[in-house]
Parts: C-alpha cells; structure tokens; sequence
C-alpha cells in the first residue's frame, strides 16, 4: 500500500453495513490536503485528506485536518483517536469520507460478509490475505456480526491478543469512549491510589482490578488491551489508542497513545505516536522511536509560533528524559506542515548504537 506522508494504510472504507446503497468512491487523483491548505469550505471534491478523529456524535465525526477541526460524516465506524486517510468527498452536507479507488479495488477481491472485513482491515492499512479474511469472518459471525463489533476483532488481532468476544466487549466499549469519559476514570483512579497504601505495583494493580468498581476494572483490562504493541509493520497511528492521563493542573486530560514493536538487524524497535489536544498549544503530536540502547523524540505542532514554544522548554525536557537509561539521539519540535521528516511520523535512531 502506498505511502502518504508517513501514513501506512489508515484509509477510509466502506460502511461494515455492505456495498449496497452506497455511492462509488470518488476518484483520488487530487493530491494530499495538507494542514495549511485545510480550511473549512475550500478542500477541494476528490481530495485525498488525511486528518485525526477527535469526537464522534452519533454518525457525525469531528475532525482535525491541519490546523482546522471540521465536521464530516463517514462510510465505515470510526473512533476518537483514530487517524485517516480518505477522499473528501464535498457533495454531500456535511461532507463525507469515503474510500480511495485503490482500496475499492482491493476490496473486490472479496464478496458478502468476507468483503465487510477486508474494509476493516483495509481502513486500519492492514495486510489482507484470504485465510485471514476467512477467519475473521467466522469469528464475526459467531459474534453475531455486529457491524461495531468488526472494528474492535480487527484491533485485537493488529495487537495479537485472544479475539474473545469478552475482549471484543471491552475493547469496543473502550474505544467508543470519549477523551473526557476516559479522564473521568483516570481521575477516579487517582483517587484510588491516593486513599490506599500498597506496598507494590503488582498490590496497586491487584487492589484496583479485583475492587467493587467494576467500571475502573474493566477500563484496566481494556487499557492493557488497546496498550499491547501493533503487530509489525503497522502504522500505530492508525490504531485505536490507548488513553493515557496527561497532568493538566487541576482540569484532567488524556493523550491518545498507540505503540507498535518491530524486528530491524536483529534488534528490537518501538515505536510510540501520542496526540493531546492541549489548552494553550493546541493540537500537540509527534513519536518515540527507541531500541535497546536509544531513542529519538520528535514533537509537532500546529504552527511555528507554538513550537517556538515549545523548543524554549526543550533543555529542561532533555534533563528529564537523561534519568531514562537510553541514549537520547535526537529531540526536536517543529511543524508538521514545515518539517518533511516529521509529518512522515517519526525519527529513526542509529541502529548501529
């Protein structure tokens, strides 16, 4: 699958409901929308957009394409948290993602039910392969092949973890949360651990999971779940993530964080991309690249001004990260719509370290 400015895959497909009544995709010669050029009202019918999911509100999605939250509805369930790659497609009110050509073509490899997940897997820029599809179909079905149900078993299997429908559960009741449900949990967490005293991690974790509040035990379960690493060559962004607290002063939020782990010469990699909608930065993204020996840390944001920012602050964020027993080999803060290097998503580090 081609790559897009550093996103593998990550496009919009078809609705899990089927092919029928849904209108052919319209064609994506047009190049990228990139961050400067999206502005509400202007991107232009049949530009291929690439953006982040920030809300949902029933079949409406909010969405950041550059600098610009804009309102659009899709063909396939999406998630906040959820990075895209889709044809913007402006003859409909409010707009609508849909699939690019290439992606419809893939699909029509496969009929019925089998194609239903060949869009999921397609719309997360997953490998596709026959025995794959077959299997997952069969897990869907025995499911009871719930459209929302088809996401969160394509998610489990990106991460390698039992496609129970206990997992499929909670996962999918994980992923439909809201950045502010999530830090109304973490918040409760907090409370948890600051009213108790545990003489280990293991006794927190224990105390916490098998307490009477089931609503915390089940977000534990479901955060370990969504936090495993992506399997090999996928593109972490294009994950659901896992909602982690962001210390905010007295106002809780959460970043999205999504990890994957990779074999390179032998060696380990991980690759962690975070996004947190802050108050004062704004949209702040970036990723972690690290193996055994060292890490690269590159942050982006909206404009140059709210990186300047941030660039000031660097040096005290180098001490903090020298307590890490990694060699730190690049930290940097720049624009994604300036750096070339960061919108393809992240630093790579020496592997000859």
């Amino acid at each position: 699958m081609a790559q897009i400015s550093g996103l593998h895959g990550g496009a919009i497909g078809p609705s899990g409901q089927g092919a029928g009544g849904i209108r052919p995709p319209v064609g994506d010669g047009a190049p990228v929308s990139r961050p400067d050029a999206a502005r509400p009202g202007v991107i232009a019918d049949g530009t291929l957009v690439e953006g982040l999911v920030t809300r949902k509100d029933g079949d409406l999605y909010y969405v950041r394409i550059g600098s610009h939250t804009l309102t659009a509805r899709s063909t396939v369930s999406l998630f906040a948290g959820q990075r895209f790659r889709a044809v913007w497609d402006g003859s409909t009110s409010p707009p609508t993602l849909r699939l690019r050509h290439a992606d419809t073509t893939m699909s029509a490899r496969f009929s019925g039910m089998e194609r239903n997940v060949a869009e999921a897997f397609l719309s997360r820029g997953m490998p596709l392969s026959k025995e794959l599809v077959a299997e997952l179909r069969r897990l869907w079905t025995k499911g009871g092949a719930e459209p929302q149900r088809l996401g969160a078993l394509a998610e489990l299997w990106a991460r390698g973890a039992r496609m129970t429908e206990h997992n499929v559960d909670l996962l999918l009741w994980y992923m439909n949360l809201s950045p502010k449900e999530a830090a109304r949990i973490w918040r409760r967490i907090r409370d948890r651990i600051r009213g108790g005293k545990f003489s280990s991690p293991k006794e927190l974790l224990a105390a916490l999971s098998e307490g009477d509040d089931g609503e915390i035990a089940d977000f534990l379960e479901a955060h370990a779940l969504a936090g495993r690493p992506a399997r090999g060559g996928l593109d972490p962004a294009s994950l659901a993530p896992a909602w982690w607290p962001v210390s905010a002063g007295e106002e809780s939020a959460v970043a999205r964080v999504a990890l994957v782990r990779e074999i390179h010469d032998e060696r380990r990699v991980w690759r962690l991309s975070f996004d947190y909608e802050g108050r004062s930065l704004g949209a702040v993204s970036g990723a972690l690249v690290a193996n055994e020996k060292a890490m690269a840390v590159n942050i982006k944001l909206e404009d140059d001004t709210r990186a300047e920012r941030v660039r000031r602050v660097l040096p005290a964020l180098r001490r903090e990260l020298s307590s890490i027993p990694l060699v730190l080999q690049y930290l940097g803060a720049g624009t994604a719509s300036k750096d070339d290097e960061a919108a393809g998503g992240y630093y790579g580090v020496d592997m000859e370290i």
